[in-house]
């Protein structure tokens, strides 16, 4: 694992009152014995259920840079805003649903360089049925629409230079707000940006649920994310 770097890892969080400080204690613990210099970026996005004055009381214990907003502008601003008021020179932006376990840093040999990110894939994905049969469906489209050969190119577990990230558009990575890995990809894809693979271990979220992808959504998400991705393609 690459040693003597100092890297800002972000979490956009919204509702996450009951993960949140197990998230943090289990990634604390997991890096404090590394030789690596850390902040916690806490992206959080206009939260209702105490998850704010939940971040509050953890600012006493980690090294939180606290990116908190009144309302609700949705998870890819919350990703943006996040890396974009990082401290340091890298990030990695990983989900906050305590997902994604931290020992997949341990596969990780090296930082990426100029022009390159490194993105995860979930292998095996313990998602509910439904999101990973709107993955499948959707990558398939991904695949057709810009030739790509990620294995897993929604994963939301993304480390990177921060000057890199910054001179990625904005304006086309929110075409996909909520299924803005997705969107990140696809730019990557489109600009010729070199996105290394990397295996990670997901497990089963211990706390909650996502409210996006029931049944009666996923027509509006289909609809929303597959104009978003053809914007990407075919706008400048």
């Amino acid at each position: 694992m690459f040693k003597n770097s100092k890297i800002s890892i972000v979490f956009p969080i919204y509702n996450e009152q009951k993960n949140i400080e197990f998230l943090l204690e289990e990634w604390d613990n997991f890096l404090k014995n590394k030789e690596i210099t850390y902040e916690f970026v806490i992206a959080e996005d206009g939260s209702t259920d105490g998850t704010k004055d939940k971040i509050k009381e953890l600012k006493n214990k980690y090294n939180i840079n606290d990116q908190s907003i009144l309302s609700r502008s949705g998870y890819g601003p919350a990703v943006i805003r996040g890396i974009l008021n990082s401290k340091y020179d890298y990030f990695l932006c990983c989900d906050s649903d305590g997902q994604i376990a931290p020992d997949s840093l341990n596969i990780i040999n090296e930082l990426p360089g100029d022009k390159e990110f490194l993105i995860g894939y979930r292998q095996p994905r313990k998602d509910p049925l439904i999101r990973k049969i709107y993955s499948f469906c959707f990558k398939i489209l991904h695949k057709i629409v810009f030739f790509s050969k990620l294995k897993d190119p929604s994963c939301p577990f993304v480390i990177g230079k921060t000057v890199e990230f910054k001179k990625l558009s904005q304006s086309k990575l929110l075409y996909m707000k909520e299924g803005f890995w997705w969107g990140f990809t696809a730019v990557c894809l489109k600009y010729k940006i070199k996105l290394i693979q990397s295996k990670i271990f997901h497990r089963k979220r211990s706390f909650g649920k996502s409210d996006i992808y029931k049944i009666n959504k996923i027509p509006k998400i289909v609809i929303k994310n597959t104009f978003g991705l053809l914007k990407i393609k075919f706008y400048e």
